[in-house]
């Protein structure tokens, strides 16, 4: 008789979620996350998912949308995959119950950075992360277990099969875990991301032995809030007739095509380069009658800061948004560890190639938690788990110094942020090398741990990549290279393949 696998999903984001509505029903599911369950990326995701719904549009030209925005770096067969597969997705969120908003003649639509259809949908204004999650979260109740504020320290894996993992100092067995663990906005001083996207999964997946791949590709959301306490502005604002402006009122997009809608690496980029120069850059909405009844949530977080957008410019600056690359993965969702997948911002599927296009994020990751859901469903039971294998306690031990994660971000952010340089880099890795020789008996957060290994393979990786390609750009190689073009940097434990080997 067939036997329910055991499954372990860390991670509770739309991906997680997903997958785990997938499962419930021929698995034994256990969600976890080391915050609390609401707490995620997905569900601060104010940008709505992108699918080629009305009558006009085609998900073929979202999939040329799509490759443009990734500087062609894309993988193909995936990209097409997820895009022709997004209005059936819709569907069956709407079946489960999002409610996307709706205009008599079908969905309503809009535009954002690099599409040339409005073709975004939302929910709940400018909240529609918050939308998904909560269904899903409800759709979930019941069927599957959650435990929450579990930190997983490791990934558990003998003879390259996974077993299992650590979290919160205890052994959990599984026959397949499922990482849905987020990015690591965290290594950056501005950045979008809850203060847990601190690259865990990353982290748990290279000492369990799988690859990280093209982790050079960082993207900065061109409008974070510059406050304190920042916060995301949607790039639906822009989309709906707000500008980039600086302190005189002078348009920074007017020059380029599609002006205030170009994709997100080149509107990062020409506002790095006014920051550079001393300049304030503002997004100039006071032109829009209808803001506050079309972006509630961004207009409340504006007015918490003493900002009025009906009369007054809001200042704005990039920030870390989103990791282009990730956890090594087949079209199916699984890393080289057998039994290991990823899916979601953890995961490098290669859809998005070298910059990801707008409100692509919630729709890859809904659809390869889909994608790998359905391939652990087709399994048996073929777990050799032997408890007295396993040890108890976190294996991996840190004897050297660790940076303070403050100047980690504003390190990262000077050397490894928007624009980069052969001498940044190497004066970064020079730097995060140094703490290998501070040796220390004090014991340090997991997360900072998992911040500093990151730090170092990204600096690594964009050292290697010698071009400018989507939200990689070396100031010292200012043109994409045909020598680059097909190759990634990996980064694999050296029992195995070896660190920063190229392919």
């Amino acid at each position: 008789m067939k036997q329910p696998l055991s499954i372990i999903i860390i991670g509770t984001g739309v991906a997680g979620l997903m997958a785990a509505h997938q499962l419930a029903d021929v698995a034994r599911v256990t969600l976890i996350t080391k915050n609390l369950i609401m707490e995620s990326n997905s569900a601060l995701a104010q940008g709505g998912v992108a699918a080629a719904v009305d009558k006009d549009d085609h998900p073929q030209a979202h999939l040329a949308d799509t490759l443009a925005a990734g500087s062609f770096f894309n993988h193909r067969s995936r990209a097409r995959d997820m895009v022709n597969q997004a209005p059936n997705l819709i569907d069956e969120l709407v079946e489960l119950g999002v409610p996307f908003e709706k205009t008599k003649e079908g969905y309503m639509l809009a535009n954002e950075g690099a599409h040339s259809k409005r073709r975004v949908l939302h929910a709940l204004k400018d909240q529609t992360g918050k939308a998904i999650v909560e269904v899903l979260q409800q759709v979930i109740t019941g069927r599957v277990v959650q435990l929450d504020e579990q930190l997983v320290t490791e990934i558990v894996v003998k003879q390259n099969k996974v077993q299992g993992i650590i979290a919160n100092g205890c052994f959990k067995h599984a026959d397949a875990v499922m990482l849905a663990s987020g990015g690591a906005g965290q290594l950056y001083r501005c950045t979008t991301n809850t203060s847990g996207a601190t690259g865990d999964g990353l982290y748990l997946a290279y000492q369990a032995g799988a690859v990280l791949k093209d982790l050079e590709f960082i993207q900065f959301h061109p409008t974070v809030l510059k406050t304190k306490g920042s916060g995301l502005i949607s790039e639906a604002v822009r989309g709906e007739g707000a500008h980039l402006v600086n302190k005189a009122g002078k348009r920074l997009m007017s020059s380029y095509p599609r002006q205030d809608l170009e994709a997100r690496d080149v509107v990062s980029a020409v506002m790095n380069q006014a920051i550079k120069r001393g300049e304030d850059v503002f997004l100039d909405a006071t032109h829009m009658a209808y803001f506050a009844e079309r972006f509630p949530f961004i207009h409340k977080s504006c007015r918490q800061a003493g900002i009025d957008p009906a009369v007054d410019y809001i200042p704005v600056e990039p920030g870390a948004h989103f990791m282009c690359g990730g956890v090594e993965t087949s079209n199916v969702g699984e890393t080289s560890v057998s039994g290991l997948y990823a899916i979601g911002e953890v995961a490098c599927t290669g859809v998005h190639g070298a910059n990801r296009l707008a409100s692509n994020s919630l729709l890859e990751a809904l659809h390869f938690a889909k994608v790998a859901a359905s391939h652990l469903s087709s399994k048996d039971s073929g777990s050799v788990y032997k408890q007295a294998d396993v040890k108890e306690e976190s294996g991996h031990q840190q004897n050297h110094m660790l940076p303070f994660r403050e100047e980690l971000q504003d390190k990262m952010s000077q050397f490894v942020g928007i624009e980069r340089s052969e001498e940044g880099l190497l004066a970064m890795e020079k730097w995060l090398q140094s703490f290998r020789d501070k040796q220390t008996t004090k014991q340090e957060q997991f997360e900072d741990r998992c911040l500093y290994e990151l730090a170092l393979f990204i600096t690594k990786a964009a050292r290697a990549r010698k071009e400018t390609r989507g939200t990689h750009r070396r100031m010292d190689y200012p043109n994409m290279s045909t020598e680059w073009k097909d190759q990634s940097v990996l980064f694999q434990k050296k029992h195995t393949r070896g660190e920063g080997t190229f392919e």
